[in-house]
Protein backbone atom coordinates (compact mmCIF):
# COMPACT_ATOMS: atom_id res chain seq x y z
CA UNK A 1 0.00 0.00 0.00
CA UNK A 2 1.08 3.59 -0.45
CA UNK A 3 0.26 7.03 0.94
CA UNK A 4 -1.65 9.11 -1.64
CA UNK A 5 -0.74 12.68 -0.63
CA UNK A 6 1.12 14.98 1.74
CA UNK A 7 4.61 14.73 3.22
CA UNK A 8 4.72 10.99 2.62
CA UNK A 9 3.14 10.95 -0.84
CA UNK A 10 3.93 7.72 -2.72
CA UNK A 11 5.77 6.22 0.27
CA UNK A 12 4.84 2.60 0.84
CA UNK A 13 3.78 0.95 4.07
CA UNK A 14 3.34 -2.66 5.03
CA UNK A 15 0.00 -4.28 5.79
CA UNK A 16 -0.13 -6.84 8.60
CA UNK A 17 -0.93 -10.43 7.74
CA UNK A 18 -4.30 -11.78 8.84
CA UNK A 19 -7.81 -10.41 8.97
CA UNK A 20 -6.97 -6.85 8.00
CA UNK A 21 -8.85 -5.03 5.25
CA UNK A 22 -6.97 -1.79 4.49
CA UNK A 23 -8.90 1.11 2.99
CA UNK A 24 -8.03 1.18 -0.70
CA UNK A 25 -6.06 4.12 -2.14
CA UNK A 26 -8.90 5.38 -4.35
CA UNK A 27 -11.31 5.40 -1.39
CA UNK A 28 -8.78 7.21 0.84
CA UNK A 29 -8.16 9.78 -1.87
CA UNK A 30 -11.90 10.43 -2.35
CA UNK A 31 -12.47 10.57 1.40
CA UNK A 32 -9.72 13.10 2.07
CA UNK A 33 -10.79 15.13 -0.95
CA UNK A 34 -14.25 15.39 0.66
CA UNK A 35 -12.55 16.76 3.79
CA UNK A 36 -10.66 19.40 1.82
CA UNK A 37 -7.44 17.43 1.35
CA UNK A 38 -5.52 18.65 4.40
CA UNK A 39 -5.55 17.67 8.06
CA UNK A 40 -3.19 20.47 9.04
CA UNK A 41 -3.04 20.76 12.81
CA UNK A 42 -5.85 18.25 13.44
CA UNK A 43 -5.91 15.64 16.16
CA UNK A 44 -6.92 12.32 14.60
CA UNK A 45 -8.16 9.08 16.16
CA UNK A 46 -7.99 5.91 14.05
CA UNK A 47 -10.27 3.31 15.69
CA UNK A 48 -10.09 -0.35 14.63
CA UNK A 49 -6.89 0.84 12.94
CA UNK A 50 -5.94 -2.48 11.28
CA UNK A 51 -3.24 -1.45 8.82
CA UNK A 52 -3.33 2.16 10.02
CA UNK A 53 -3.90 3.34 6.44
CA UNK A 54 -6.39 6.08 7.35
CA UNK A 55 -4.33 7.43 10.25
CA UNK A 56 -1.10 7.30 8.23
CA UNK A 57 -2.79 9.22 5.42
CA UNK A 58 -4.01 11.90 7.86
CA UNK A 59 -0.52 12.06 9.42
CA UNK A 60 1.02 12.62 5.99
CA UNK A 61 -1.51 15.38 5.35
CA UNK A 62 -0.41 17.42 8.36
CA UNK A 63 -2.26 16.01 11.39
CA UNK A 64 -0.66 17.30 14.59
CA UNK A 65 -1.45 14.08 16.43
CA UNK A 66 -2.64 10.63 15.36
CA UNK A 67 -3.69 7.99 17.87
CA UNK A 68 -4.20 4.47 16.47
CA UNK A 69 -6.33 2.02 18.50
CA UNK A 70 -6.23 -1.65 17.50
CA UNK A 71 -6.58 -4.89 19.47
CA UNK A 72 -4.65 -7.36 17.27
CA UNK A 73 -1.04 -7.48 18.46
CA UNK A 74 0.32 -8.27 14.97
CA UNK A 75 -1.46 -5.20 13.56
CA UNK A 76 -0.25 -3.00 16.43
CA UNK A 77 3.35 -4.11 15.80
CA UNK A 78 3.00 -3.38 12.07
CA UNK A 79 1.52 0.08 12.66
CA UNK A 80 4.40 0.87 15.04
CA UNK A 81 6.93 -0.35 12.46
CA UNK A 82 5.27 1.71 9.70
CA UNK A 83 5.24 4.87 11.82
CA UNK A 84 8.92 4.41 12.62
CA UNK A 85 9.85 3.72 8.97
CA UNK A 86 7.85 6.69 7.65
CA UNK A 87 8.66 9.28 10.35
CA UNK A 88 10.07 12.61 9.16
CA UNK A 89 10.68 15.71 11.26
CA UNK A 90 7.79 17.66 9.72
CA UNK A 91 5.15 15.19 10.95
CA UNK A 92 3.13 15.37 14.15
CA UNK A 93 3.01 13.01 17.11
CA UNK A 94 1.69 9.46 17.02
CA UNK A 95 0.60 6.93 19.59
CA UNK A 96 -0.40 3.31 19.05
CA UNK A 97 -2.75 1.84 21.66
CA UNK A 98 -3.39 -1.89 21.89
CA UNK A 99 -6.99 -2.20 23.07
CA UNK A 100 -10.44 -3.44 22.16
CA UNK A 101 -11.98 -0.25 20.77
CA UNK A 102 -15.47 -0.75 22.18
CA UNK A 103 -14.06 -1.39 25.67
CA UNK A 104 -11.52 1.45 25.36
CA UNK A 105 -13.96 4.18 24.22
CA UNK A 106 -15.63 4.81 27.62
CA UNK A 107 -12.22 5.74 29.05
CA UNK A 108 -11.09 7.68 25.97
CA UNK A 109 -9.89 11.22 26.52
CA UNK A 110 -8.88 14.19 24.44
CA UNK A 111 -10.60 15.99 21.63
CA UNK A 112 -10.32 15.00 17.98
CA UNK A 113 -11.23 16.89 14.83
CA UNK A 114 -11.29 13.63 12.89
CA UNK A 115 -12.21 10.15 14.08
CA UNK A 116 -12.01 7.13 11.77
CA UNK A 117 -13.82 3.90 12.59
CA UNK A 118 -13.25 0.90 10.32
CA UNK A 119 -14.30 -2.19 12.30
CA UNK A 120 -14.35 -5.71 10.91
CA UNK A 121 -17.38 -6.13 8.67
CA UNK A 122 -18.63 -9.03 10.80
CA UNK A 123 -19.36 -6.64 13.71
CA UNK A 124 -22.56 -4.91 12.53
CA UNK A 125 -23.38 -3.76 16.09
CA UNK A 126 -20.10 -1.82 16.14
CA UNK A 127 -21.73 1.12 14.33
CA UNK A 128 -24.18 2.01 17.10
CA UNK A 129 -21.71 1.11 19.85
CA UNK A 130 -18.96 3.27 18.31
CA UNK A 131 -21.22 6.30 17.89
CA UNK A 132 -22.55 5.89 21.44
CA UNK A 133 -19.02 5.49 22.84
CA UNK A 134 -17.69 8.56 21.03
CA UNK A 135 -20.71 10.61 22.19
CA UNK A 136 -20.45 9.36 25.78
CA UNK A 137 -16.71 10.07 25.98
CA UNK A 138 -17.21 13.51 24.42
CA UNK A 139 -14.06 13.16 22.32
CA UNK A 140 -15.29 14.57 19.00
CA UNK A 141 -14.37 18.25 18.74
CA UNK A 142 -17.03 20.82 17.91
CA UNK A 143 -17.50 20.63 14.14
CA UNK A 144 -15.38 17.45 14.09
CA UNK A 145 -15.92 14.54 11.70
CA UNK A 146 -16.54 10.87 12.41
CA UNK A 147 -15.81 8.79 9.31
CA UNK A 148 -17.23 5.27 9.46
CA UNK A 149 -16.32 2.56 6.95
CA UNK A 150 -18.59 -0.44 6.51
CA UNK A 151 -19.82 -3.01 4.02
CA UNK A 152 -21.81 -1.24 1.29
CA UNK A 153 -25.07 -3.11 1.87
CA UNK A 154 -25.08 -2.80 5.66
CA UNK A 155 -28.20 -1.14 7.04
CA UNK A 156 -27.71 1.17 10.01
CA UNK A 157 -29.88 3.42 12.12
CA UNK A 158 -28.51 6.92 12.65
CA UNK A 159 -29.02 8.18 16.22
CA UNK A 160 -30.88 11.48 16.54
CA UNK A 161 -27.81 13.30 17.86
CA UNK A 162 -25.79 12.55 14.70
CA UNK A 163 -26.13 14.01 11.22
CA UNK A 164 -25.02 12.24 8.04
CA UNK A 165 -23.05 14.69 5.93
CA UNK A 166 -22.21 12.17 3.21
CA UNK A 167 -22.96 8.52 2.58
CA UNK A 168 -21.23 7.03 -0.44
CA UNK A 169 -20.43 3.55 -1.70
CA UNK A 170 -17.14 2.73 -3.42
CA UNK A 171 -17.72 -0.74 -4.78
CA UNK A 172 -18.30 -2.98 -1.73
CA UNK A 173 -17.06 -0.29 0.68
CA UNK A 174 -19.38 2.34 2.14
CA UNK A 175 -18.13 5.52 3.78
CA UNK A 176 -20.50 7.41 6.09
CA UNK A 177 -19.33 10.87 7.12
CA UNK A 178 -21.02 12.12 10.29
CA UNK A 179 -21.07 15.14 12.56
CA UNK A 180 -22.66 15.53 15.99
CA UNK A 181 -25.79 17.64 16.19
CA UNK A 182 -25.62 20.53 18.65
CA UNK A 183 -27.19 19.49 21.92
Amino acid sequence: MRITSGWLRNRRFEVPKGDVRPTMEAVREALFSSLGGSCEGWRVLDLFAGSGALGLEAWSRGAAQVRFVEKQSVAVAQIEANVEALRVAELGDTEVVRADVLRWLPSAFGSYELIFADPPYDLPEAFSQTLAGVAQAGILADDGWLIYEMRGVQSVEIPADWKVMRDKAYGKTRIVMLKRESV
